[in-house]
């Protein structure tokens, strides 16, 4: 399983967020946490978390940390390749 790719994010009702999308076989998921020792709970993301991953994501692959097959499945947000 590769290395979820994270990013925090600040929302004006739950504060302070971190956010990971991960990756197993050909099925994202988005996770977000509120507090360090809070449970991970999944969630449907924004249009503006997508935007968010499609960046980290081009940038990890720019550098050799992400797959070319998860690029895929990030770009094709999540549906079936």
């Amino acid at each position: 399983m590769p290395r979820p790719i994270g990013w925090i994010k600040r929302d004006p009702e739950l504060g302070k967020l971190k956010i990971e999308a991960r990756i197993f076989g050909n099925k994202l998921t988005f996770h977000r946490q509120s507090g360090r020792f809070e449970n991970w709970e999944e969630f449907t993301p924004l249009e503006e978390d997508w935007d968010k991953l499609n960046e980290l994501a081009a940038n990890k692959f720019q550098r050799g940390k992400v797959q070319a097959q998860h690029l895929k499945i990030v770009q094709a947000r999540g549906r079936k390749i």
